[in-house]
Parts: C-alpha cells; structure tokens; sequence
C-alpha cells in the first residue's frame, strides 16, 4: 500500500483506519455447498480453487528484489498455464520492472473486469503482507477461473510495478489505455496487504454493487467481511481507476493493530496467517466467478434515459 508521506507507520496517532458501520446487511437468500457453488433461485455459480499446497507454496516464493519478484510472478503465471501471448509485460517508463499482465479471454463481452495487485516493496522488511500476499494470489486466481467452461467477461491479472513510488504502475497503464481498453473496464478489484488478519473492504471508495456483492458471497462462505477504511493514511492502484469514474473494490486485512507492519522490519512471511490466506483465496475465486455470471455490462448496468421529444 503506498502510505502517505505525513502518515507513516511509526506515527501511532496518524493511524486512523475506521470500522464503518454503514455496509448494508443483505437477505440471507444465498446457499453454499462445499464445491463452491454458490446459489439462490434459479441460479449457481461453480468453480474449482487450485489447492491448499499449491497456493501456499506459491505465497512462500517471496524475493527480496523487485525485479526478481516481477521474474517470480512471471514463474508462476507460466506455471498456471497463463504464457504467451496471454501473458505480457507493459512497459512503464522509469522503471526497470514492467507491469506483467495476464490475459483470460471472455466470451460474451468486450468488457472488462481487472483484478490487481502490486508486487513491489519498499526497502524495509521482505514486502510479505506488503504486497507478496496480493500478488502470489494473481496466479492461483487466474488458474481456478481458466478451468471454468466459459467467461463473460475477460480478466485482466495485473501485476502492478512501483505502487510505493506512488501508484507509478497503474497510472501508467491508464493512461497508456485511457482512449482504448479503459473504456472497457467494468471493475477493477484489487488486493493490497491480505492475510494478516481477517478480510476487510475499503468501504468509503468501494462502489455499492460491487461491494454489496462481496458481502453476499462472504455470507454463502459462512466467512466475516468488515468495512475498514484507510483513507487518510495512503492510497491504492485503484485510486487512477477511480479517477477515471471506473466502479472499484479493495480487498485488505488492514486495521489499528496490523497497519503498523507496513513498510517496517516487522513485514515478513511468518506474519501471514496461513488459514486466513486460504480463506482470502477461496473468497476471491468465488466472488470473481460470481461476478463473471451475476455483474451486467456496462450498457445494461446504466440507466436508460427517455430520447427528446
């Protein structure tokens, strides 16, 4: 997470991310199985999580050196059966390592859902939570939703470069594709400090829907998900999507105890808690399935307006 210069970890009285008691609850209409369908009537979203191990193993891949954690994650994509010409780099002037981005073709729409996650770090600690914990679940998210039969919409996995030296990796590739692919974007979600503790959602930028949406697929997991914002200690890659009018969600496990971590000697694997991590992956496949199926395109999702008379 790129942390504001005047808010850093170290100063306990900047440290202001706030529980929201606004998330709406929603009718307890959703069935889970253990399969991961999730179901109400006439409806089922199926798909099949790459395992424990796997994931895990994945996560503990973790380099010390941006460049060798871009080559990593490059690894693990081409492990996952996402190579070429799926899987490219985009090149971001000022930085040595590219954004890689990993290409899952839909079927039914040109539109567009990205699912992000930084892998750079700052030079203190090993970048674990901060953001080797986001971005080693790329991979694994993309595998699960390449064994479904089909895909509405295409998925972008983006590996975003230089989010510390202030989101350089995002901006660029909006505005390399502000008059092109943007426009295609139906949602951006992304995953920044995960596993830590228990999964939040960046309540106060998070668009309604598509939060509202995570909060059922939570409920069909039997799992919490809490509003948790961050607003006046940093910012995320969504921020230049946002700017944009792009619907967005981000996924953290961010609070008053964890957030000190970040950017300190303290961010190392052995503070990831494994069964929260897997919970995380479990969560976000089916909510990625589940927004393939449920979320409307753009031309549906807007409202129609009346011709002139």
């Amino acid at each position: 997470m790129r942390l504001s210069e005047l808010k850093r970890p170290g100063d306990r009285r900047c440290i202001v991310l706030l529980a929201s008691p606004t998330m709406e609850t929603v009718p307890k209409i959703w069935i889970f199985a253990f399969a991961l369908p999730l179901a109400t009537v006439g409806q089922t979203v199926s798909v099949a999580p790459v395992e424990d191990d796997v994931v895990l193993g994945r996560l503990k891949r973790i380099e010390k050196d941006n460049n060798a954690r871009r080559q990593t994650l490059e690894a693990i994509f081409r492990e996952a059966d996402c190579g070429d010409p799926a899987l490219i780099s985009h090149n971001v002037r000022g930085t040595s390592a590219p954004n890689l981005i990993c290409e899952l073709k839909g079927e039914a729409t040109e539109e567009i859902i990205v699912v992000s996650a930084h892998f750079d770090k700052v030079r203190a600690g090993a970048g674990a939570v901060d953001n080797w914990s986001g971005a080693s679940l790329l991979p694994s998210l993309f595998e699960a939703l390449s064994k479904r039969k089909t895909a509405k919409y295409t998925f972008l996995f983006i590996g975003f470069t230089d989010e510390e030296a202030g989101l350089v990796g995002s901006r660029a590739w909006v505005k390399d594709h502000k008059k092109t692919m943007l426009k295609n974007v139906r949602a951006v979600i992304n995953i920044d400090s995960v596993a830590v503790g228990p999964l939040y959602v960046w309540h106060s930028q998070a668009n309604p829907e598509l939060e509202q949406y995570a909060l059922r697929v939570a409920r069909a997991l039997k799992m919490s998900l809490t509003a948790m914002s961050a607003d006046q200690v940093g910012a995320s890659d969504t921020l230049p999507f946002r700017e944009n009018k792009v619907p967005i969600i981000d996924f953290h496990a961010l609070d008053n105890k964890t957030f000190p971590i970040l950017h300190t000697i303290d961010d190392q694997l052995s503070v990831i808690k494994l069964d929260e991590y897997k919970s995380t992956y479990r969560f976000l496949t089916l909510y990625l399935a589940f927004l393939d199926q449920t979320l409307l395109p753009k031309a549906s999702a807007e409202p129609k307006t009346e011709p002139p008379r």
